[in-house]
């Protein structure tokens, strides 16, 4: 009777160390909150992207994607184009008619409209832009903290 109890028992508790890890693991608790991680770099025309991944203060969305766009040696512009919860580096950009889509883990999060020079989310998303970033700060800068 107690044989079948304990592997019970045994099997549940390896079950939650698995779910707690993989829970931890994508929270990345070790990361300071305001440090960010580079995802990549690309070219389009005239316009320099960057992409960044910050981690924010927040326990349950603990990290924002933020996308830098330069013209040529002017300032950066700092756009946040995904809240989320776990740590993903799967960020593509793809160019279109003029605009360049943000894609992360597949997904269409919105496009910088190079004709015009701003950003816009896709419908489901909220976007936080951030001024002064100026001419002599590399991105991640002083992109803001939620």
């Amino acid at each position: 009777m107690k044989k079948p109890l304990v592997g019970s028992l045994l099997l549940v508790l390896a079950g939650g160390a698995v779910c707690l890890g993989l829970f931890v693991w994508g929270l990345h608790p070790w990361a300071r909150a305001g440090t960010a991680q580079w995802i990549g770099n690309w070219q389009f025309g005239d316009y320099e992207f960057q992409v960044w991944q910050r981690k924010n203060r927040s326990v349950f969305e603990p990290f924002a994607d933020g996308l830098f766009v330069r013209r040529g040696t002017g300032p950066w512009q700092a756009f946040c184009f995904d809240i989320q919860d776990n740590f993903s580096a799967k960020v593509e950009l793809r160019e279109a008619d003029g605009k360049i889509h943000v894609f992360r883990d597949g997904e269409n999060r919105g496009f910088f409209d190079m004709s015009i020079g701003s950003f816009r989310a896709s419908a489901d998303t909220q976007v936080f832009t951030q001024d002064g970033i100026g001419n002599a700060s590399q991105p991640p800068g002083q992109w803001r903290l939620r």
